[in-house]
């Protein structure tokens, strides 16, 4: 009777060791939510690197699967607790207990087929909830900038040159006092989420005519080509709300100056971003917080160039198909531009909001107006159009002002707008006469010159501007020029 007794309770024992905690809050750690190998490979190399998974659970879990997500076709290798990858199934955790992963990467540099940016995860499900550990590498050869999470901050007045591309992964700032220069012929490709943030220190883009520095996302494949939101600064945090506590994404321009005592850019093009430039605060000392020459804006997926209480100068700039605003000059500040075109033809999805939007105040925490005057705005020989044209919803240039003390000029420009009215801070500009573009469908937007209703509409005098147009050919000096980012020859 005895010994039925014990085989009994053995028994019992043998069935309760193989029991494993059911809960739905069953969960595993990671020793690093991303494994991140930072060498620059500048020829065939590998690296290899240890990852934890750790039982959180209150009890025994089955690891129904731990997985290479790209399994043979990764870059990546890995090795699960001894066990050959590209996955496992069916390892047991006590609580509190862990297994190594050792994950190991070989990438060649001279592959152009390979990414920037080489990207994997290691997927661990548990009562069928996955939970994943990241895989970042380096691919190409190129100078890659920044790190996973957060901001990094560059080396202090760090120049950039053209000799291989550039890729940032993650935020890179420029520190208060400090300078980045990034010289002609600079490619610079960013990583989704990522972006330039200048923080009172000054960015230099040094681009020339046929040697422009390009901003674009870190994806090479054709079918990116023209796919606009592909980078930008996003941060993501935690705020309080009546609900709880929820995950809130802060985004910013996908080239962010702040207080910038006097930053420029020549011969630059961004394309393909959320919010391609944004300016924060005045320059130091009247001057302009950033100048910009012969530069492009286009396919944002947001707004080209945001400014809030900016200085900023611009000469022979196309900005074009954003699904916001090519241009939002808000909260005041300072605006000047010359002989630029700003053309929505924004055609992926509806559009709500006008080609150029600008405006003096805001609405603070308490629902109280704040105003805050534009000073020195002047917008001369520019161009104001896009395909809501022929809508009644709203003008392609909108100014709404609060305030009392602004000091806005338009003149000599060609603006979509139904009405004038009253509106002091409009000269000698055409009203809804329709810019003679040479191919609105292929985005070319020269003028054309047989046109003769548009011969010499441009004021010769005012601003100062530059003797050429964005295509580096003559203007026409002394007399009037055309309107917008190019001369007809």
């Amino acid at each position: 009777m005895l010994s039925i007794l014990l085989g009994l309770f053995t028994a019992s024992t043998g069935c309760q060791g193989d029991k494993y905690y059911l809960g739905a809050d069953a969960r595993v750690s990671f020793s690093q939510d991303t494994l991140f190998f930072d060498t620059v490979f500048t020829s065939i190399g590998s690296a290899s690197q240890a990852l934890r998974i750790i039982n959180d659970s209150p009890g025994r879990i089955l690891l129904e699967d731990v997985t290479l997500e790209d399994g043979d076709g990764s870059e990546f290798r890995i090795n699960i607790d001894g066990i050959p990858g590209p996955s496992a199934e069916g390892l047991v955790l006590e609580e509190g207990d862990s297994i190594y992963v050792f994950v190991e990467v070989t990438v060649d540099p001279e592959d152009v087929n390979l990414p920037f940016v080489v990207k994997d995860r290691i997927r661990v499900t548990v009562n069928g909830f996955p939970q994943y550990a990241e895989l970042l590498a380096w691919g190409q050869d190129a100078f890659f900038h920044g790190a996973p999470g957060g901001l990094s901050t560059l080396p202090c007045n760090d120049i950039w040159t053209a000799q291989r591309p550039h890729v940032i992964y993650g935020v890179v700032g420029v520190a208060p006092d400090c300078q980045l220069t990034i010289e002609a012929g600079c490619a610079v490709h960013v990583h989704a989420g990522g972006g330039i943030y200048v923080d009172r220190g000054i960015l230099e883009v040094n681009g020339e005519l046929g040697q422009e520095v390009t901003f674009e996302g870190d994806r090479l494949e054709p079918e990116y080509d023209d796919i606009p939101g592909q980078w930008g600064i996003q941060v993501d945090t935690l705020i309080q709300t009546e609900f709880g506590v929820a995950q809130a994404s802060i985004l910013g321009g996908g080239i962010w100056i702040y207080g910038s005592p006097g930053s420029s850019m020549r011969h630059a093009i961004l394309r393909n971003g959320t919010i391609g430039l944004q300016v924060d605060t005045t320059g130091i000392q009247g001057g302009a917080a950033l100048n910009m020459e012969n530069c492009i804006i286009h396919n944002m997926s947001g707004i080209g160039l945001l400014a809030q209480g900016a200085h900023v100068d611009g000469t022979n700039l196309l900005m074009y198909d954003c699904a916001q605003a090519c241009a939002a000059l808000t909260i005041g500040g300072r605006y000047r531009f010359t002989h630029s075109t700003f053309a929505n033809y924004w055609s992926d999805g509806t559009r709500s909001t006008p080609t150029v939007l600008i405006n003096d105040h805001y609405e603070d925490a308490s629902g109280n107006l704040q105003i805050r005057p534009l000073v020195e705005s002047q917008f001369l020989n520019c161009i104001m159009w896009g395909n809501n044209a022929g809508l009644q919803d709203f003008d392609e240039l909108v100014v709404d002002l609060e305030g009392n003390d602004n000091d806005l000029l338009v003149r000599g420009c060609a603006v979509e707008m139904d009405d004038f009215g009253m509106a002091d801070w409009i000269e000698e500009s055409s009203l809804d006469v329709a810019p003679p573009f040479a191919d609105v469908f292929n985005r070319d937007f020269h003028l054309i010159s047989g046109n003769s209703q548009w011969n010499g509409l441009g004021i010769p005098a005012g601003l100062p501007f530059l003797a050429t147009d964005l295509d580096g050919l003559p203007r026409v000096v002394g007399s009037a020029p055309d309107k917008g980012c190019y001369e007809r020859q």
